[in-house]
């Protein structure tokens, strides 16, 4: 289907040509001679072709076009009139393919090529000039559809990319929380219950001769199985809350949060500005990632400790003093009280030894918590501030998250430059041919009749058609700098600054600028429930400019009798009626044009979320899955761990701990099934060592190990509604 496209179009203006010459001549039996016909069946074979590969090599396909024409100037003029046509359609299409210099420079190129063709075929060097100045005109409006064009396909291509991206990592979704969940599971069964499995069975073993060897083993049994359970209640919390819900209003997720905290022994109270609620996207990601990290650490050092979370809009940035987007700045603070007794000088000590400003709790672990709070403040242009308090004891976690995410805003000489260039900024080269083109008209007009008029009325014209560089940007704008311009002719011709043939000639390329207008609002202003009115203010507008000029210079003797008023009346209701039809038929293009784009782009963003929605929904459901297992089993033993060893009974916290090792190792496998092996370490052994040696150093440290290891703000499970895959529609065609 793509190459009968392709070839179509190339094959009917070639069938056209021919019918038309030598077609028409051979059936009027013009003397066209023998040569003649062959050359133009060879020119129009070799335009075909070249045009059919103009979606591969527009340029040479341009090129190539352009020579046949120049070789064709011995044949008449007839031989090349549709061949013409060929040659916009190149240009469109290096156009569509091509960079903007490409483009511009080919485009120059070939209009120059023109004007030495119409040069050699035309009789005057005025009409050569109109040719010329037509030619430009065709070529600059032929480019900037063909810009515009390039840009839409730009943007589809972008939105493919996207939706690409997001079906990948939908895809890997289940696999990417299967490794990070063994990661997490392989951390608290090699740290914790393979500590205890080896500290009861050194005990039993050599409980006979070093008695207080017991002792020590159930108390670090019981401690141990503590904090085995507090790392997997809080890795169940994570996987069955949904406050990591992209989707849902930043409060809501917080409250959650703090709830599935308050749950595991922590104190939170929240308090989220009001106007900051409802907030969503890469912000409220950041914000309830820090948050999510600041509890985590909060509950890891000072576990009976109260944590304040507040949320504050800062509207204004402190840099300039300006309004930082539309709330400025999300300020956030997570404090805490610090740990109780022993616990608070421990903080202390560890904070002379981390160095201050850094959370004492992180050199405990491996540094990846606050690394990865800094690292969403910055990738915002935020800050971040951790260390102990200035108030009192306890910790903070103090950071601002600008609302307008993004690169750093100029200062300096870079912001002077680009608010001098800023009226410029998102200007295509479809804007200025558009432009041009409306300007080109009025010595287009004139240059047969005055070709020192044409000269003068360059100027008038380029000032009329300026407006229509920012038609996209600013539709409403454009339209009204557009009417008020239209004026420029009648008033030049009633007070003398104009001749007649000028004022006309700015009078079309007013109606031509009117026109490029009304297709503007229609496309980019609006729906059109809101900008159907431009039809009649664009008529009503060109109908009064038309009317002024024609009655300029006799509007006394038109309004000396009674009737003269009622007849300008009269004629402005008659134009207006004349150039509604036209002026409605663009607004209906434009506004055809808005509606299927924003139905195409309505159609890739709801292909987007529902990929993302459905890779978080997946995400969820593994996380479920692993949850209730670890629900199951691990959770008992581990429990189980605890009672045996506040009950004195060693024997049974080996038991309970070899079994819980089972349990997590068979789970362990079922995630290396689908993680492969090297992602999951071999850590966990099978059983307990069979033998410790009599002259093994003590078995029990002086201190547990690290409760619960510092966790990375990714890598805390997140969450979503039932896992069920949405639908996505058929795009629209």
């Amino acid at each position: 289907m793509e190459r009968i496209r392709n070839w179509l179009l190339p094959v009917l203006l070639a069938i056209q040509q021919l019918a038309f010459w030598p077609g028409r001549a051979l059936r009027d039996d013009d003397p066209v001679g023998v040569l003649q016909p062959v050359v133009g069946l060879v020119a129009a074979v070799v335009i075909t072709a070249a045009l059919g590969v103009r979606r591969g090599r527009p340029v040479v396909a341009a090129l190539v076009v352009e020579a046949v024409l120049l070789a064709c100037l011995p044949l008449p003029e007839d031989a090349t009139l549709l061949h013409a046509l060929s040659l916009l359609v190149a240009v469109y299409s290096v156009a569509v393919r091509c960079p903007g210099r490409t483009a511009a420079l080919v485009g120059a190129a070939l209009a120059l090529c023109e004007a030495g063709r119409s040069a050699v075929l035309l009789e005057t060097g005025v009409e050569a000039s109109g040719e010329a100045v037509i030619n430009c005109v065709l070529f600059l409006s032929v480019v900037g559809l063909g810009r515009t064009r390039r840009r839409w396909l730009a943007g589809r291509r972008t939105a493919a990319r996207d939706l690409a991206r997001a079906e990948s990592e939908r895809a890997r979704a289940a696999l990417t929380e299967r490794e990070r969940l063994a990661r997490d599971l392989h951390d608290v069964s090699a740290h914790h219950l393979t500590s205890v499995v080896v500290t009861a069975a050194a005990a039993l073993r050599l409980g006979d001769r070093k008695p207080e060897l017991t002792a020590q083993a159930l108390r670090f049994a019981a401690d141990t199985g503590r904090e085995t359970l507090a790392a997997l209640h809080r890795l169940v919390a994570m996987a069955r809350t949904s406050a990591a819900d992209e989707e849902s209003a930043l409060r809501d997720r917080v409250d959650e949060l703090a709830a599935g905290f308050a749950r595991l022994g922590l104190r939170p109270a929240v308090d989220v500005a009001p106007d900051l609620a409802a907030l969503t996207g890469p912000v409220a990601d950041a914000a309830f990632a820090i948050v999510r990290e600041a509890l985590t650490n909060a509950l890891r050092y000072a576990p009976d400790t109260t944590v304040r979370v507040r949320l504050r809009a800062d509207g204004l940035d402190a840099a300039d003093g300006r309004l930082d987007g539309p709330c400025g700045a999300v300020r956030l603070t997570v404090e805490d009280d610090g740990a109780v007794a022993a616990g608070s000088s421990d903080e202390a000590d560890e904070a002379e030894e981390g160095g201050a400003g850094v959370p004492a709790g992180q050199r405990l672990g491996s540094g990846r918590g606050t690394a990865g709070m800094r690292e969403r403040a910055t990738a915002l242009g935020g800050t971040l501030t951790v260390g102990p308090r200035d108030d009192g004891p306890g910790w903070s976690v103090r950071a601002r998250l600008p609302r307008a995410a993004g690169a750093p805003r100029p200062t300096g000489a870079l912001r002077d430059r680009a608010a001098r260039h800023r009226a410029l900024r998102g200007l295509d080269l479809s804007d200025g041919a558009v432009a041009l083109a409306v300007a080109a008209l009025p010595p287009v007009v004139i240059l047969a009749e005055d070709s020192t008029a044409a000269v003068l009325a360059c100027g008038p014209a380029a000032v009329h058609a300026l407006a229509l560089l920012w038609r996209r940007r600013a539709p409403w704008a454009v339209l009204c700098a557009v009417l008020a311009t239209a004026w420029l002719a009648p008033l030049g011709l009633a007070f003398g600054l104009l001749s007649p043939i000028v004022a006309l000639g700015l009078l079309v390329a007013g109606g031509a600028a009117e026109c490029v207008a009304v297709y503007a609002v229609a496309a980019f202003a609006g729906p059109g429930s809101r900008t159907w009115p431009v039809m009649s203010v664009g008529a009503a507008g060109l109908a009064l400019a038309s009317l002024a000029l024609a009655s300029a210079d006799g509007m006394r003797d038109l309004t000396a009798d009674g009737g003269g008023f009622g007849l300008l009346v009269f004629l402005a209701v008659v134009l207006g009626a004349v150039f509604l039809l036209p002026m409605a038929a663009l607004w209906g293009l434009g506004a055809g044009v808005r509606t299927r784009r924003e139905r195409v782009r309505a159609w890739e963003d709801h292909a987007l979320t529902a990929t993302v929605w459905s890779a978080v929904a997946e995400a969820h459901e593994e996380r479920r899955r692993i949850a209730g297992e670890l629900r199951g089993e691990v959770l008992r033993h581990a429990d189980a761990v605890v009672v045996h060893a506040e009950a004195g009974d060693l024997d049974g916290v080996a038991d309970a701990a070899r079994a819980g090792l089972s349990a997590m190792r068979g789970l362990l496998a079922v995630l290396r099934e689908v993680t492969g092996p090297g992602l999951v370490r071999a850590a966990v052994p099978d059983s307990a060592p069979a033998a410790v040696p009599d002259s093994a150093p003590a078995a029990v440290p002086d201190s547990a190990p690290a409760a619960v290891p510092d966790s990375d703000p990714a890598a805390v499970p997140d969450s979503a509604p039932a896992a069920v895959r949405v639908p996505v529609p058929a795009p629209p065609r």
